[in-house]
């Protein structure tokens, strides 16, 4: 991965969530133990980005949108932004389904950083109410990084039912159209476009 060069927007509806590193490291565990320490000496000498504080930043900062389960096996998760008015869809661990109780429809909660350092990226499909002021995102889903559910509560009502609904539908025609191909929606990993859906995803582990 490169160092951090993302561009962000001041976000109207800011996350306001605070990480739990113990979610954190059940979908990247390269960041903690050994690995963890590794890369914070490497973090320290200028060699690369702490991506543990860019993604406590997101969840406090980041554009707060719906997202919708689409999927349980594999779990695929539809995450929404207003700014290009389309989806990321996003691949996480089968585990995770146990773990949250989540069921087809099952309603979380997004949060985003946005940038326009490159062509508009090749598995997002704007809608009409696309502003062109961004050519990527990268989402973050917050009911898998944070344990305050008061506040992934209160957003989530805030969130129009259109929106939802719009989430929905996006997700349902992608996969549609896109049956193999998904995000690794793991945090800092679900920046790069859709590849080829994997049979399994699990967490990373370093060699």
């Amino acid at each position: 991965m490169e160092l951090e060069v993302r561009r962000i927007s001041t976000a109207s509806d800011p996350g306001q969530l605070e990480l739990s590193h113990e979610k954190l490291q059940l979908l990247r565990p390269d960041l903690y133990g050994l690995a963890g320490m590794w890369h914070s000496i490497k973090v320290k000498l200028g060699q690369a980005w702490d991506q543990k504080k860019q993604v406590a930043r997101q969840l406090l900062t980041g554009d707060s949108r719906a997202a919708v389960v689409i999927s349980v096996a594999p779990l695929l998760v539809a995450a929404y932004t207003d700014e290009l008015d389309c989806i990321a869809m996003l691949q996480f661990p089968n585990q995770l389904v146990g773990q949250g109780g989540l069921k087809i429809g099952s309603r979380l909660l997004t949060v985003n950083f946005y940038d326009d350092d490159c062509a508009l990226a090749r598995d997002l499909f704007p809608g009409p109410k696309n502003t062109k002021r961004w050519t990527n995102f990268g989402p973050l889903i917050a009911d898998f990084l944070t344990l305050d559910q008061q506040r992934l509560q209160h957003r989530k009502q805030q969130i129009s039912e259109s929106e939802w609904q719009r989430t929905v539908a996006m997700g349902q025609e992608y996969l549609k159209r896109h049956p193999n191909k998904s995000r690794d929606g793991r945090p800092i990993y679900s920046w790069d476009p859709a590849e080829s859906l994997a049979p399994q995803l699990t967490p990373w582990r370093p060699n």
